[in-house]
């Protein structure tokens, strides 16, 4: 009975959010995003910290040196963050007047370091770009700048996608950014972005003046700064159409810590911005937000219910399978037994409903996000992966990152 309960409530709340955001959309689309000038065109500085990135600061560099933006306008200010790899010397190579390349005396932080390259900056907007291998679209930074276009608007954020995803965790994740899109551009047309990527985002230097730098000591310093431009009340936007690629992590540990860091950031920011709930921030406080939360809290329940279930059904139909002497080695009486019997109970169960509609949303949302991406990458084996794993691997996630917050365990960068 509870897991039925669970899934009518996941479904309705699905639902109603998914009608709510697509109703959202289709009105914001009649917005067409401002077009590029370049006479008049605001000075950029891309800031790019670092620490043991040898393996992929140089493709990131070149990325940056390859945008499409007036090179007059634009400088690329690199601080290595204290590595104790090759990472300086390896950007050292770039070194130009286009390009600046300062070290700091000890590793002090992403935050520290990205408020170095901040005071080392003359841009009127400062993009912050992810050292590990990050991929720009030629065009990316032009329509980003673009749009603003108010004073009111203090940061305007890509599209991010996958880079040449391969194997089954890059594969999900491929899927995850893919909704990710959808998502970031929905809650820009009801302003309620609040999580910004730190790969390649772009701000307003007076923000920076106004109400100071990057948090320091938070792990996750492009969340907290997305919750911050909110709380102050300033517009936070999303340019669907430039588009950022990053390097997913292809293996199951550095792909948990880096969630872990997420996770358990987002927990604590959350809580430092709590006064965001509320019917003062518009619809992000009284829907986007708390709906991301009881998401969460649903998600946790629904896997570990179903997860009990399943163990207790497969019990039980071993134990039916041993009292009909039932031949499980016999392939035309295992098939024969699945088709009558697994698939009439998957059917009638009430978890194809929210299944149903997961497959429904997921679907609409890639062709969305694909459109913007225009990613040639095959997306369907990658929604079959998606499906399998995702939820489990989400509510461990979760699951050991709520372990970290209650227990005050220290969260690691790596």
């Amino acid at each position: 009975m509870f897991k039925e309960l669970l899934i009518y409530i996941a479904t309705y709340i699905g639902l109603f959010v998914a009608s709510f955001y697509v109703i959202s959309l289709c009105l914001d689309r009649k917005k067409k995003n401002p077009e590029f000038v370049e006479m008049g065109s605001p000075k950029v500085s891309i800031i790019i910290p670092a620490y043991n990135e040898e393996g992929g600061i140089a493709g990131t560099l070149k990325s940056a040196l390859e945008i499409d933006y007036p090179k007059e306008k634009l400088e690329i200010v690199f601080v290595d963050d204290g590595s104790k790899d090759n990472t300086y010397e390896i950007a050292s190579k770039f070194k130009s007047e286009r390009v600046k390349i300062l070290k700091m005396s000890k590793n002090s932080g992403k935050g520290a370091a990205m408020n170095f390259a901040i005071k080392n900056s003359s841009g009127e907007i400062i993009v912050t770009m992810d050292a590990d291998n990050t991929h720009v679209t030629k065009d990316a930074l032009k329509k980003l700048v673009a749009c603003f276009d108010s004073p009111d608007i203090v940061c305007v954020a890509p599209s991010m996608a996958i880079y040449n995803p391969k194997g089954v965790l890059q594969r999900v994740q491929q899927i995850e950014y893919l909704v990710g899109v959808f998502l970031r551009r929905a809650f820009s047309s009801v302003n309620a972005i609040h999580i910004t990527p730190g790969a390649f985002s772009v701000y307003r230097k007076s923000f920076f003046d106004e109400y100071g730098g990057f948090d320091e000591n938070n792990l996750t310093e492009d969340m907290e700064m997305s919750l911050r431009v909110q709380y102050h009340q300033k517009r936070l936007i999303n340019n669907s159409e430039a588009v950022v690629y990053t390097v997913a992590p292809n293996k199951f540990m550095p792909l948990m810590v880096q969630r872990r860091r997420w996770y358990a950031g987002l927990l604590k920011n959350l809580w430092h911005y709590r006064a965001l709930f509320s019917r003062k921030y518009g619809i992000m406080g009284v829907m986007v937000l708390p709906v991301a939360v009881i998401s969460v809290v649903i998600s946790i329940l629904l896997t570990s219910v179903m997860a009990v279930d399943a163990i207790f059904k497969l019990k039980n139909e071993i134990l039916l399978w041993e009292s009909i002497n039932f031949n499980l080695l016999d392939s035309f009486e295992f098939n024969k037994y699945i088709i009558e019997r697994y698939l009439f109970l998957w059917f009638s169960d009430p978890i194809m409903i929210f299944f149903v509609l997961l497959v429904g949303l997921l679907i609409g949302y890639m062709v969305f996000a694909k459109k913007r991406v225009k990613q040639h990458v095959a997306v369907k084996l990658s929604l079959i992966f998606f499906l399998m794993f995702f939820s489990l691997l989400f509510v461990f996630w979760w699951i050991v990152s709520l372990f970290y917050v209650l227990a005050n365990k220290k969260v690691v960068w790596r």
